[in-house]
């Protein structure tokens, strides 16, 4: 695979929104007797600015997560909260292994840190998403109505990316895959015993949807 710089990524990593989106508080010290400069992430002038400006964005949506998590379980029924903290470990799992994956692009480099941060950042946004719905009793909506449709292009755009890739990625992607199917199947029986079998069916097709999305963006990077 052909090496891949900075000034090539950059303007697509901004419109995936894993950069630019948080700045350091004012205040914020490193523990040193002279204040640091406050980092400017809409534009960071360095690769470590960029790594801490996406890895601060990353540890706020997790903070979310965690707050959101635990308002939501005290809801729940016995039955329900331990299918919630079932899909949530799948998710965790499915989320460290797509992360992995996406920032094994610059794999040992610089990069790396920016890249693993931004992908955790927005895995975590789309679960936050999620739990927010839950909270409020709902199911959240899927855009189109055929699980079959969704799934068949799924499965096209999956095998694009592994045609594209060699190796140590194509395995890390295909780990990615599985962890993602059972976080899915987890994921929507918890949203089943709260919506019944159409609660399922969106969750399957919302789910199988915004994966495709994901992987259209694999898709995108390894043409770069």
């Amino acid at each position: 695979m052909k090496a891949i710089t900075l000034a090539q990524l950059w303007p697509w990593l901004r419109g995936l929104g894993l950069v630019g989106l948080m700045t350091i508080a004012p205040g914020w010290h490193q523990s040193s007797a002279v204040a640091q400069p406050r980092l400017n992430c809409d534009n960071p002038q360095s690769q470590n600015d960029m790594n801490a400006c996406a890895r601060q964005r990353w540890e706020a949506t997790d903070r979310e997560l965690n707050r959101i998590y635990q308002t939501l379980v005290p809801q729940l029924s016995n039955s329900r909260r331990q299918q919630l903290v079932t899909a949530q470990r799948a998710w965790i799992t499915f989320r460290d292994a797509e992360c992995s994956f996406y920032s094994s692009i610059a794999e040992g480099g610089s990069m790396q840190p920016m890249l693993r941060s931004g992908c955790l950042a927005n895995l975590t946004e789309i679960r936050n998403s999620e739990l927010y719905q839950y909270r409020r009793g709902q199911i959240p909506p899927a855009q189109g109505q055929s699980y079959q449709s969704a799934d068949n292009r799924l499965n096209a755009v999956y095998q694009q990316v592994m045609r594209q890739l060699s190796g140590n990625r194509k395995e890390q992607l295909r780990t990615a895959q599985l962890d993602w199917i059972q976080y899915r199947d987890s994921l929507c029986e918890f949203e089943r015993s709260g919506g019944g079998n159409a609660g399922f069916n969106i969750c399957q097709i919302r789910l199988t949807e915004v994966r495709t999305e994901q992987l259209s963006s694999h898709l995108e990077e390894s043409n770069l």
